[in-house]
């Protein structure tokens, strides 16, 4: 049996990781979103586990939209980012986001061999 990463699986924690650090950090780009995937899906299967990540051009801009009243999608120095819209905070990623992790992932999302690839840990 297969688990499937997606994107939202991966975007509220990277941003609650990143704003844990520094509250003024609101964005993440897509390649760094790619790189922490790509180490949440080493740690899960290192653990016996058969993770694929579930992660395109197409998927991202679905998940933005699905999703507008917590972030949208801005560029900057032709880097693309997911940013966290004004008002939302720490608490509403987690009510929202975190609530139906499972404990392997919700584990392998915040360890620090998974913040090094958000440049945090």
């Amino acid at each position: 049996m297969y688990r499937y990463i997606k994107i939202k699986d991966l975007v509220a924690s990277a941003l609650i990781e990143l704003m844990k650090q520094e509250e003024t950090n609101r964005k993440v780009s897509l390649k760094t979103l790619s790189d922490y995937g790509a180490v949440i899906v080493r740690m899960l299967s290192r653990s016996g586990g058969n993770a694929i990540l579930f992660l395109t051009k197409e998927s991202t801009y679905e998940f933005v939209h699905d999703y507008a009243d917590f972030f949208s999608i801005n560029e900057y120095d032709g880097i693309e980012y997911i940013e966290l819209k004004d008002g939302v905070t720490i608490d509403d990623l987690r009510c929202r986001f975190r609530k139906n992790l499972t404990v392997d992932l919700a584990k392998a999302l915040t360890k620090k061999e998974s913040l090094r690839a958000l440049k945090i840990g």
